[in-house]
């Protein structure tokens, strides 16, 4: 039996994972796949460790919907640098895919989502900021 298929989700906090989390569950599903959600805190930034903060929101949050729908979820909170994080996550946890959530007027979506697909061998997709039509 072949080993089942894994996602690597990165988060970046409550508010996209409620946006996003439905419809990267029915991905995993339809893959039928377990997934990998890991929160990612800049170092240069504020170290959150507190479990009331976003990132930890959006991680339960992912658990939550994962169990619910009957699919394995594992979940992360780190603080490193973000993009060598994702691509180290990607490699020890043996993803088959990432999925990464674009964002409108954020520059750094764009940016981690190219740097993610030019040095990442685990194929990258993105998942519309816009899912009202899709879902």
């Amino acid at each position: 039996m072949a080993d089942k298929k894994k996602v690597l989700v990165p988060t970046s906090g409550y508010y996209a994972a409620k946006e996003r989390g439905d419809y990267i569950i029915d991905v995993a599903k339809r893959l039928d796949a377990d997934l990998i959600v890991v929160h990612v805190r800049d170092p240069n930034y504020l170290n959150a460790l507190n479990k009331e903060s976003d990132g930890w929101a959006a991680l339960r949050l992912y658990e939550e919907k994962g169990k619910n729908a009957g699919i394995n979820v594992e979940s992360f909170f780190t603080s490193r640098p973000l993009v060598e994080t994702l691509k180290d996550f990607a490699a020890e946890k043996e993803a088959d895919l990432i999925l990464v959530g674009a964002s409108a007027d954020r520059a750094i979506a764009e940016w981690v989502t190219m740097e993610l697909m030019g040095e990442c061998d685990v194929p990258v997709l993105v998942v519309p900021q816009d899912l009202s039509g899709l879902v």
